[in-house]
C-alpha cells in the first residue's frame, strides 16, 4: 500500500541544490525563480483587487406629510367644496369647477393623491372619492372669507 505526503516548508535554495545533487542523478538541472503575486482566481473579482470611490448617499424627499398642504386654496379647495356633500364623486365631477376657476385638469388625480396621503379623501372604489371624516371636520372649520371693505360699513 502506498501513503503518499505533502508537505510544505521553507529552505534556503542553496541548500536545496545541495542535497539534491548528492542524492539524486541529476545531469542537466535548470532553475528559474518565481516570484509571489496574489492569485486571482474565478471566485475572486476582478473589482475587489480595485479601490472605488465611494458615493455619497442620495437625500431623498419624503412624500405626503413631508410638507405642508392648505386645504382651503386652489385646485384643493375646489376639490374638497365638490367632495363636501359626504357623496363618492368620480374626479370628472370636479372638472367643470376646475375649468371655470382657469385652472388645468390634467393634474387633478395627483391632487386628490395627495389629499388621500393627508387623510382628508379616502377612495370606497377605484375611481370615486369621498370625503373622510377629517377631511369633514376640516372642510366645516375652514377659515372665513376676507370681508370687502364696502361690505364692512
Amino acid at each position: 500500500m502506498t501513503i503518499k505526503y505533502k508537505l510544505g516548508f521553507t529552505i534556503d535554495s542553496q541548500t536545496l541544490f545541495g542535497i539534491l545533487s548528492k542524492f539524486l542523478p541529476i545531469e542537466d538541472l535548470s532553475v528559474e525563480e518565481v516570484p509571489e503575486r496574489p492569485l486571482v482566481t474565478k471566485e475572486t473579482p476582478i473589482k475587489a483587487l480595485r479601490i472605488l470611490p465611494v458615493r455619497a448617499p442620495q437625500v431623498r424627499r419624503k412624500k405626503g406629510n413631508g410638507y405642508a398642504l392648505n386645504p382651503y386654496a386652489g385646485c384643493n379647495a375646489i376639490i374638497m367644496a365638490t367632495l363636501a356633500d359626504g357623496e363618492p364623486h368620480t374626479g370628472n365631477d370636479c372638472f367643470p369647477a376646475m375649468m371655470a376657476a382657469g385652472y388645468a385638469t390634467n393634474g387633478l388625480y395627483g391632487r386628490l393623491d395627495r389629499l388621500k396621503r393627508h387623510g382628508y379623501v379616502v377612495q370606497p372604489r377605484p375611481g370615486q372619492w369621498r370625503l373622510t371624516p377629517k377631511g369633514k371636520t376640516v372642510w366645516n372649520e375652514r377659515p372665513a372669507t376676507a370681508l370687502n371693505i364696502e361690505e364692512r360699513a
